[in-house]
C-alpha cells in the first residue's frame, strides 16, 4: 500500500512541476507579447526633449521601447514614405520643424491625414568661444550680416532640400536684404548699402543650386544639429540655429530683429505691415520627395506632428502625443528645452483625430 501511495505521490509530484514548467513558458510567451516597439521620426532640433519624453514614456510603460530616429524634417517624411511604399513597417509617429511639410508631402499619399501644430521656435545666429567679430556684433559696432559678408569667417547652415532650418536660413539673408536695404523707408530706418546685395553675395548660385553644398566661406551640412559640433569644436565660427538648440547646448548666440528671425506675428512696428506678409516675400526653391521644384515661401517657425495612417503602434502614439502635450511635456519642451509649445495647439483636420486627442486642440 505504502508503495502504491508513494509512486502516486511521484506521480503528482511530476505533474505539478510540468504544469509549473508549462506556466513558466507560457508566461514568458505573454510577456514578450506584451513588449511593444514606438518609432518615431523626429526633426532634429527635437533630438534632445523627445529623448527626455521617450524616457518618461518608458518609465510609465516599462513594457514600451521608444525608438527615436532624427534628421532633417524633409529627409525623415521621405525616408519615412520610402519605407512604407516598399512595404516595410512605417514609423509611428513624424514630428516636423516644419507643420507644412506632412500635409504637403504625406497627405496625397495617404501616409497621413492630420497634423497638430504643437511648437514655436525662433531663428538665432549661433557663434563659437571667440568668434572673429562676435564682440562687435555684440556690441553693436557691426551687423551680422556685415561681418558673414565681407570678413573671412566660417558660418553654415543646414541643406534645404533636408531639413526646414536650412531653408529657413537663406530665408533670414532673404528678409535681412530687405528690411536693412531695399525696404527700409518703409520701417522707418535708413537704407544699409552694406545690406545690398547681400543674399548673392552670401549664397550664390542658381535658386535650386545655392545653398546645396559648401563654397568659399559658406558650410553646408545635412541638417542644422550637425553644425553644433563644427561650433564646439572650433571649425565653424558662426551658424543658424533654432534658439531651442542654441539653448539646449549652451552655444553662444545673437538674437535676430524681429522682421527677419521667423518667429513673430503681428505688425512690425508701426509700419502697417504684419510680420506674415513680410516673411512670405522670402522664398526657396525646393525639391519634393518627387525630385520636382517648387517654391516654399517665409513663415513663422511652427512645428507639427502626426500618427502615420499605418502605424504599426498606434495606440502608444496616441499616449506619447498626449504626455507631449499635457503639463509635463509643456516642462520639458519649455522650462527644460526653451521650445515653447502653441496655445491654444491646433490641428488642421481636427475631426480625423484620435478621440483621446481630439480634447487637446482646436480646429486650425
Amino acid at each position: 500500500m505504502s508503495k502504491r501511495i508513494t509512486k502516486l505521490g511521484m506521480v503528482v509530484v511530476a505533474l505539478v512541476m510540468i504544469l509549473a514548467l508549462a506556466s513558466g513558458i507560457t508566461g514568458c510567451s505573454q510577456e514578450e507579447e506584451e513588449a511593444r516597439t514606438l518609432s518615431v521620426y523626429l526633426a532634429g532640433s527635437l533630438s534632445v526633449p523627445f529623448e527626455q519624453m521617450a524616457t518618461l514614456y518608458e518609465e510609465d510603460n516599462p513594457n514600451v521601447d521608444v525608438l527615436l530616429e532624427s534628421g532633417g524634417s524633409a529627409a525623415m517624411i521621405s525616408k519615412a514614405i520610402t519605407k512604407q511604399d516598399a512595404g516595410e513597417d512605417p514609423p509611428d509617429i513624424m514630428a516636423s520643424a516644419d507643420y507644412a511639410l506632412i500635409p504637403d508631402r504625406m497627405y496625397e499619399g495617404d501616409y497621413a491625414d492630420w497634423t497638430i501644430i504643437f511648437a514655436r521656435n525662433t531663428m538665432v545666429l549661433c557663434y563659437r568661444d571667440n568668434a572673429p567679430f562676435a564682440s562687435n556684433i555684440v556690441a553693436g559696432t557691426r551687423t551680422w550680416y556685415d561681418v558673414l559678408q565681407n570678413e573671412t569667417v566660417k558660418w553654415g547652415h543646414s541643406d534645404p532640400d533636408a531639413d526646414p532650418c536650412g531653408y529657413r536660413s537663406m530665408m533670414v539673408f532673404q528678409l535681412a536684404e530687405e528690411y536693412y536695404y531695399a525696404q527700409a523707408a518703409t520701417f522707418g530706418l535708413t537704407p544699409d548699402e552694406k545690406a545690398n546685395g547681400l543674399y548673392d553675395a552670401c549664397i550664390p548660385g542658381t535658386e535650386q543650386a545655392r545653398g546645396r553644398t559648401s563654397q568659399g566661406n559658406e558650410v553646408v551640412r545635412s541638417k542644422s544639429v550637425d553644425l553644433v559640433n563644427l561650433l564646439e569644436s572650433g571649425d565653424l565660427d558662426y551658424a543658424f540655429e533654432y534658439r531651442s538648440v542654441a539653448v539646449q547646448h549652451e552655444l553662444n548666440y545673437i538674437e535676430l530683429a524681429d522682421a527677419v528671425n521667423l518667429a513673430q506675428v503681428g505688425e512690425i512696428g508701426d509700419s502697417g505691415v504684419t510680420c506674415e506678409d513680410f516673411y512670405a516675400q522670402a522664398s526657396v526653391q525646393l525639391k519634393g520627395s518627387s525630385g520636382q521644384y517648387s517654391a516654399t515661401k517665409g513663415a513663422a517657425v511652427v512645428y507639427g506632428i502626426t500618427i502615420l495612417n499605418e502605424a504599426p503602434n498606434a495606440d502608444d502614439a496616441v499616449d506619447f502625443i498626449k504626455l507631449l502635450l499635457s503639463a509635463e511635456g509643456k516642462d520639458v519642451m519649455e522650462v527644460q528645452n526653451g521650445q515653447p509649445l502653441l496655445d491654444p495647439l491646433k490641428c488642421d483636420n481636427r475631426d480625423d483625430l484620435p478621440s483621446a486627442l481630439k480634447k487637446l486642440v482646436e480646429a486650425l
